[in-house]
Formats: structure tokens, sequence, C-alpha cells
């Protein structure tokens, strides 16, 4: 599996040569369109990449906030379907990202309204209606958003299956020529 450094250089690279591929291939789409997705792309595979359910790097970028990635790492086995599949896993990690922003505002108005009364009724309505304006308004940046978010994570999980392979029982396209290497460079008195 390829290591951090790597993923995340994936990362940026496709990020940034998608953005003129997206900007002329997909029809009535403009930079903005395009930018949206990259920056979509790059945020998917750098702090909500299929390595967080380890201790990993993308894990620690979060700080203090990665306590909201522990019962994700704690539930979710390494490399399963739900990690590193490349349509559902980035838009599950996603979906558990706002669950975990919901309950955390709820357990934080919870708190709130034992010292001062708070109307989280009103405020939650106000929320869905903003929401709502933000669809019916910017819906094509939307949907950029959430393609740049799955390319991000799948860019991610298709390294992994190349470099690796999926299962135990899937071999994958470059694992011949790796264990070739290895042992080319075990076998040489110079090391290299």
């Amino acid at each position: 599996m390829p290591d951090g450094k790597t993923h995340d250089m994936l990362t940026v690279f496709t990020g940034i040569v998608g953005i003129p591929i997206i900007w002329r291939i997909v029809p009535n789409s403009d930079l903005l369109g395009a930018f949206v997705w990259a920056g979509s792309h790059i945020v998917s595979g750098m702090a909500f990449s299929p390595d967080l359910d380890l201790a990993s790097e993308p894990y620690n970028r979060w700080g203090p906030l990665r306590f909201i990635w522990w019962p994700y790492r704690e539930l979710v086995p390494h490399r399963a379907g739900i990690s590193h599949s490349l349509v559902f896993g980035p838009l599950f990690r996603l979906g558990y990202f706002l669950v975990m922003v919901w309950l955390s505002f709820y357990l934080g108005m919870t708190l709130i309204n034992s010292f001062t009364p708070v109307d989280t009724a009103t405020i939650s309505a106000a929320f869905i209606a903003d929401l709502k304006a933000l669809w019916y308004s910017d819906r094509q940046l939307i949907v950029y958003s959430l393609v740049g978010f799955v390319t991000g994570g799948a860019v991610h999980s298709i390294a992994d299956w190349l470099i690796e392979g999926r299962e135990p029982y899937h071999k994958s396209l470059l694992m011949p020529w790796r264990k070739r290497r290895r042992k080319r460079r075990r076998d040489d008195d110079w090391g290299w």
C-alpha cells in the first residue's frame, strides 16, 4: 500500500490535473465549477481519506477534532468495503461527519440550554432553510463538490488496489513488478 505522502501527492496531482479536464470536457461547466471540484477532491483525499480507519496522518490532521473520527476508526475495519469503496466510501465518510457535527451541535445546544434558555427549534429551522436555499441557488456547484468528494476518495482506493490488491485473493497489476524489483535489490552487491 502506498504511504501517506504518496497518497497526498496523488490527490493533489489529480486535483490540479483535473481542473482543465473538468472545465473543458463537462458540458456547460465553468471554471468556478472546476475549482470547486478540485477543492472538494483535495479535501476528500487529504482530510476524509479512507485511512481514517487507522491512526494515520489524515486522522492526525484533524488535531483536537479527531475525536469525531474515533468511533469510525474503532468500528470500521481497515480497507473494508465500507471505507475503500469507490463511491460509497467517500459518501459514507461525509455522511458520518455530518451526523457527528449534528450530534456535537445538539449536545452543545443542550449544554447551553441548561444554563440559559435557547430556542433550538428556531435555530434548526433557520439552518434547514439556509440549506434549502443553498441547494436551490447553487445546485450545480453542490454536484461538482459531491463528485469531487467521491473522486478524491477514489484516487486513494485505486492506488491501494493497484499496488497491493483489494483482497488477498486479488492480485494487482503492479505486484509482480514490485516483487521482482525487491528480489533484484537483495541480489545486487551495491544495494541498488
